[in-house]
C-alpha cells in the first residue's frame, strides 16, 4: 500500500489537477462513470482518457519504486 501510495503522489505532480480528480474518483473510489460525469461536469471521453493516460503514468512509477526498492 506505501508503493501505491508513493506512485500516486509523483503521479498527481506530473498530471493535471483535473485529469487526476478524474481518475481517482473513477479509478480509485470506483464511482460509475455517470456519477463522475455529472460531479465533475466532464465528458464520458475525459473520463476514459484520463482513466488511460494517468493510469499509464501511475504503471511508469510504480515500475520505477519496485526498482528503487531492489
Amino acid at each position: 500500500k506505501n508503493v501505491a501510495d508513493a506512485a500516486l503522489a509523483r503521479v498527481k505532480a506530473q498530471v493535471s489537477p483535473k485529469q487526476y480528480q478524474i481518475f481517482d474518483f473513477y479509478v480509485i473510489r470506483q464511482w460509475d462513470a455517470l456519477k463522475v460525469q455529472e460531479k465533475l461536469n466532464v465528458s464520458m471521453a475525459q473520463i476514459y482518457l484520463a482513466k488511460h493516460r494517468v493510469g499509464a503514468v501511475l504503471k511508469k512509477e510504480l515500475a520505477k519504486l519496485e526498482d528503487e526498492m531492489e
